[in-house]
């Protein structure tokens, strides 16, 4: 019977060995099958996350494009407001030759146009037309016609091509939507937008919403402190007309076909649309992603509109090739029972998350090297030890030349931060973004925006950082460029009457803070007028050119030289001894200018009648020093021109 039993018992393991191998492969698949779905649940939240940030941080560069590019176009409109209250007369060739050195169409596309248009009273109205007449514009007209109590007329407009030539001598004024813009304008003394409107620039063909932009215009010399003397001074607008296909098309370029583009003015109903990258197409209900961002832009507020059309997930949907993988993580882990036991299937997993470590970090490598920014990583020491071929492109340099380089060697200098300032502040966990200029391989000279941000071990230790930079040079030279346009006169590139009234203030308050003296020389150029009747404008623009070149060699290199307008000049001397030193200054300014100018072959002669001011003794203020030499200079001209005067 032992025997038996012993017979039997050794029978009947073989029998269940096969019961508890497949018990295990089935509970292992009952987990693997659970743990897919637990992923597969997790990714699909965290992938919906990622795409609805992506989206989100798409609607804000797009809204901050939109602001930066308008922060231009009001630089612009500044610009042209202050030609008119640097110069006594501008009149259409001027306009155009400003509007022109802006190169809005290169530097800032998507602008129809600079334009002014006059205000008119009603008793001015048709003397004003009788002038353009006069001018050789016979087709001139103000419309629409009919009595108002007062007109405006677009009587500049540059780029002066077939389209802007339809809105010449338009009232925009007479038109409710423009006329709210241009008296909030002449109310707050700043730019301000209009609502949707349709320019009359438009056709029956290819027809865009449009907004406008305006500033006003002031007449020279009359206060403008509050909003009545703002109106008795009122000269025009100086604006800025918009077709919204071309400026956003011009400001972002095309777009994605997977979203959908939509800018709403004030609101978002179907008649406050100004730009819609699908027109036609009717608006879902509850997109898969949409983001709305509100812009105020010139004291009117848009509201930008971004929308996921059908299918824009899929197009970034990995989720099946995740699942696939997961599956096949899980059919591993039931072979790896079923065959090798628990042991080698964890060894199987880590193999294949390794894998999957080495995939994203190819991944992380290709957008990295395929980035339009330039970016880079150091070690602890601030030495590059990563560049992507963007950057080495901005720094033409190539990456052998990079790699274990102090980052900060690059940096021009001035007021950079020193490596050492950099390394605290990253081991603080203090990430910051600045503006730098650093030196290219070629010697020159570029401006970046740098964003950089700490590395750390697990104690908190700083290992390295993580540097972006982009090259904002052409933007840089681009807001230097309207900034000089602003400050100085466009003819002869010297200070113009804005920028000389600003020193002139800060000589004033350096003379009462330290006790010293100074002087203030006017300089008008006797029998300029006869050298543009005789030769006409052109000579008499190479004549105050070359007069200026003999002021600037006449005067110290302290002294400021500025153009008031027309032929009328002065003279800053911000620090003198006696009213001596002045009158040596103004002595060598009047023989400059008496000697005789040579203009396209032709020999021109002029002089000059300058007076002089001198702080304190005849005047403790800007105004009461500029009447002094103003009247100076009339006494030296009424006593026979040529001469020196206080």
């Amino acid at each position: 019977m032992a025997d038996d039993r012993s017979i039997g018992s050794a029978g009947s393991r073989p029998g269940r060995r096969p019961g508890r191998i497949l018990t295990m492969t089935l509970l292992a698949a009952a987990l693997a099958v659970l743990a897919t779905w637990v992923v597969w649940v997790q990714q699909s939240e965290g992938y919906r996350r990622d795409l609805a940030a992506q989206f989100e941080s798409k609607t804000g560069e797009i809204a901050v494009r939109i602001h930066e590019r308008f922060l231009a176009y009001r630089l612009v409109l500044h610009g042209g407001r202050g030609l008119f209250e640097v110069m006594d007369t501008v009149d259409r060739r001027t306009w155009h030759e400003y509007v022109d050195s802006l190169k809005l169409g290169e530097d800032i596309p998507g602008v129809q146009g600079l334009g002014f248009t006059l205000w008119l009273e009603p008793a001015e109205l048709e003397r004003h037309i009788d002038a353009l007449h006069t001018e050789g514009v016979d087709s001139y007209r103000v419309w629409p016609e009919g009595p108002r109590g007062g007109y405006s007329s677009i009587v500049m407009l540059e780029p002066l091509d077939w389209r802007n030539q339809r809105a010449l001598g338009y009232d925009m004024y007479s038109e409710p939507v423009r006329r709210e813009a241009m008296d909030r304008a002449l109310r707050t003394g700043s730019a301000a937008m209009s609502g949707k409107t349709t320019l009359v620039q438009e056709t029956t063909a290819d027809v865009q919403a449009g907004v406008l932009i305006y500033t006003p215009v002031f007449v020279r010399g009359m206060p403008t402190a509050s909003e009545a003397q703002r109106r008795r001074a009122l000269h025009g607008w100086v604006y800025m007309p918009f077709r919204m296909t071309n400026l956003m098309q011009g400001m972002l370029g095309p777009h994605s076909e997977g979203v959908r583009l939509r800018v709403f003015d004030q609101d978002e109903r179907p008649q406050s649309l100004l730009y819609d990258s699908h027109p036609g197409r009717v608006a879902d209900e509850q997109p898969e992603f949409a983001s709305v961002k509100h812009l105020t832009l010139a004291g009117r507020t848009w509201l930008v509109r971004l929308e996921a059309l059908p299918g824009y997930a899929s197009r970034f949907d990995v989720r099946g090739a995740e699942l696939t993988a997961i599956g096949m993580v899980g059919l591993l882990f039931v072979m790896t029972t079923w065959f090798f036991a628990l042991t080698r299937e964890r060894a199987r997993a880590l193999a294949h998350t390794t894998a999957s470590l080495l995939r994203s970090e190819r991944r992380y490598s290709t957008l990295v090297n395929v980035a339009q920014e330039g970016i880079a990583a150091t070690d602890a020491e601030f030495r590059l030890t990563f560049v992507n071929p963007n950057l080495a492109e901005i720094l033409g340099r190539s990456e052998a030349e990079l790699l274990g380089r102090p980052l900060d060697e690059l940096w021009r200098g001035g007021e950079a931060e020193k490596r050492e300032q950099i390394l605290a502040r990253l081991g603080r966990g203090q990430g910051r973004r600045y503006e730098t200029d650093l030196v290219r391989g070629d010697g020159r000279l570029l401006t970046a925006l740098v964003s950089d941000a700490p590395l750390t071990t697990g104690e908190g230790r700083l290992r390295g950082a993580i540097v972006v930079m982009l090259d904002i040079t052409e933007r840089k030279d681009v807001e230097r460029r309207i900034a000089h346009l602003a400050t100085h006169d466009v003819l002869t590139g010297i200070p113009n009457r804005l920028m000389f009234s600003q020193q002139l203030t800060h000589a004033v308050d350096q003379a009462k803070r330290y006790g010293h003296r100074f002087a203030l020389l006017f300089v008008d150029l006797d029998r300029f007028k006869r050298v543009n009747d005789e030769f006409g404008h052109h000579a008499g623009d190479q004549l105050l050119r070359e007069a200026v070149r003999r002021m600037q060699h006449a005067v110290r290199s302290s002294d400021m030289l500025g153009r008031r307008g027309g032929d009328e000049f002065v003279v800053l001397l911000p620090e003198i001894e006696s009213g001596h030193d002045a009158e040596v200054v103004a002595e060598k300014i009047r023989l400059a200018l008496e000697r005789p100018f040579v203009i396209d072959g032709e020999e021109a002669t002029i002089s000059s009648s300058i007076g002089i001011a001198l702080y304190p003794d005849h005047g403790t203020d800007e105004d009461a020093l500029m009447r002094h030499a103003d009247e100076a200079m009339y006494r030296a001209k009424g006593e026979g021109r040529n001469r020196v005067g206080y």
